[in-house]
């Protein structure tokens, strides 16, 4: 009866051996945890990276419509804004409602929205893209500030054009 019970008696691990597995995952978990959060971020400015470029091949495809150039062309300067923390897409300074309709279809139709993810561009409330006068799209802006593509902040300075 008592070899029974020693040997039932020695299965299963020691207090010790528990509390050593769980220092290593602690210390695991504090090494891991800070760059797995800097890579969730990484993506999420990736993901708004991609549809910023959304964005901008929807201005240009529109500009390709002569009836939505002439709308976003004829004031001087239309501006295309996105609304970071909902994804509202609006478009002022255009003559007539042409040159929005065009963009919105092209983004998926007339409620289309743009999410944004990334912590900066999230809280930004004023990212946009201008056109000219000639048909150029610049940006995309954050406020009056160019916004530099990878990053997590926009860059300071003035504004200036990014690569179509």
């Amino acid at each position: 009866m008592k070899k029974t019970q020693k040997r039932l008696g020695n299965k299963g691990f020691s207090l010790v051996e528990l509390i050593v597995v769980i220092a290593i995952m602690a210390v695991l978990v504090g090494v891991l945890a800070p760059t797995l959060i800097r890579n969730i971020e990484k993506s999420r400015v990736s993901k708004d990276d991609q549809n910023l470029d959304t964005v901008r091949g929807a201005i240009v495809n529109a500009l390709s419509v002569e009836s939505a150039y002439n709308s976003l062309t004829k004031n001087g300067t239309a501006t295309v804004n996105i609304k970071g923390s909902d994804g509202t897409v609006t478009v002022t300074g255009a003559d007539g409602d042409n040159g929005k309709k065009e963009i919105m279809s092209n983004l998926g139709g007339d409620d289309a929205k743009v999410k944004m993810t990334s912590k900066t561009l999230k809280a930004a409330d004023n990212i946009n893209f201008k056109v000219d006068g000639n048909g150029n799209v610049t940006g995309p802006f954050v406020g009056t500030n160019s916004y530099a593509e990878g990053t997590t902040a926009a860059a300071s300075g003035t504004p200036t054009p990014s690569n179509p």
